[in-house]
């Protein structure tokens, strides 16, 4: 265990100069707001003692959860404690677990959440009043939990409501559970082809009638609509993934919603319809007429 360790501590990457100044603006910098598009950075960002990334107000969609400085409550694990005695220990090695709460900054709302998870320490050098390099740390905390919790893309609201509990549901379980938010997207999109009134059933050759695989009415859905088809089945196969092996990532469930929000626009708000449109209407109206 020692050695392995004291290979770690060898082999981290030398420290970054920052200058202290742009540091603490880096520090005090609110996260970009929620928009329609996902930002993806939003669900990979950590939080310090001072500020959260800024989430949308899962209860009314308006405001911005902001952290509650106060209830930041952390403290090292026993394991963590004991590697101090360890020839090889370094402060990027200890570990936290943390609590908080959060709450939101619109007026009409004010609603709470809270957030909890692990934790530890950043390192990076930087340059005094007197021009000499030092080692400034600083605590991180990474999320296991938020209850309630955001939705991570915008739902439309046309979208259908039994996909919407099922989308929902996968969000609860983006920080905790990546394999299982994965099969609540695979859920979802069943119900998405419900709304698109893609047949569960077909009859066979003996005029009796049979279940449709996901991966078929998928395949019946690509004949009129081949490009948000070939996207429905990247989705499929990640939700076999998450079923068969247990193997998704936070990053694959990212590229998985930013799909899915991509694809609800499109066929429930029918963006590039609307677009195509408006652009006819401008050109039959300012086109030059020979």
């Amino acid at each position: 265990m020692g050695a392995v360790r004291q290979d770690r501590c060898r082999c981290r990457q030398p420290l970054p100069v920052i200058n202290q100044k742009k540091r603490r603006l880096q520090t005090i910098e609110p996260f970009l707001k929620f928009s329609v598009y996902m930002n993806r950075s939003l669900w990979t960002a950590t939080l310090s003692k001072y500020n959260a990334p800024a989430w949308p107000c899962p209860t009314c969609n308006n405001g911005i959860l902001i952290l509650d400085q106060k209830t930041v409550v952390y403290h090292e694990t026993d394991c963590s404690k004991k590697e101090h005695r360890e020839e090889y220990w370094a402060p990027e090695m200890t570990d936290f677990r943390f609590s908080a709460w959060l709450k939101c900054n619109y007026l009409g709302c004010g609603d709470v959440a809270v957030v909890s998870g692990g934790g530890g320490v950043e390192c990076w050098q930087t340059c005094n009043a007197e021009g000499e390099t030092e080692t400034v740390e600083s605590e991180y905390f990474t999320v296991n939990f938020i209850s309630p919790t955001p939705n991570i893309f915008y739902l439309p609201k046309g979208c259908p409501d039994e996909a919407k509990i099922h989308l929902r549901a996968g969000f609860n379980l983006f920080f905790s559970d990546q394999s299982a938010a994965a099969n609540r997207i695979r859920v979802a999109l069943e119900c998405l082809l419900d709304y698109l009134k893609i047949p569960r059933r077909r009859k066979d050759q003996s005029n009796k009638f049979i279940d449709l695989s996901l991966h078929k009415r998928i395949e019946h859905f690509t004949k009129n609509e081949p490009a948000l088809g070939g996207q429905l089945m990247a989705l499929k196969w990640l939700g076999n993934t998450a079923s068969h092996e247990g193997n998704v990532s936070r990053n694959d469930l990212l590229d998985a919603f930013e799909i899915l929000e991509h694809v609800l626009v499109e066929l429930i708000d029918k963006r590039s319809a609307k677009v195509v449109e408006l652009a006819r209407k401008l050109t039959k109206k300012h086109a030059r007429r020979k």
